[in-house]
């Protein structure tokens, strides 16, 4: 069954990006890579400090927090170096 748009419905737009010059991107690149791996080493400290601490199960968390964004982090620039 065919979809029928309405008559005044604007068709999605492109998401319009500038390619960019090889440099550019290498050096975007590093750069929030490099930003990952500061927010693993903050996470890694902060892990380190729950080991000492157990009356605070909650940093825990508080630790995993900047490695998932760390994570996401570098996972984003590696896939916008690779497929771009």
């Amino acid at each position: 069954m065919a979809q029928s748009s309405r008559p005044g419905s604007v068709p999605a737009a492109e998401p319009k990006t500038k390619p960019q010059n090889p440099d550019e991107l290498r050096a975007r690149t590093v750069s929030s890579m490099v930003s990952a791996a500061l927010l693993a080493v903050i996470g890694t400290l902060i892990f380190a400090w729950a080991l000492r601490t157990p009356e605070y199960p909650w940093l825990f968390a508080v630790g995993a927090a900047p490695w998932a964004v760390g994570l996401w982090l570098f996972g984003r620039a590696f896939w916008k170096y690779t497929h771009n």
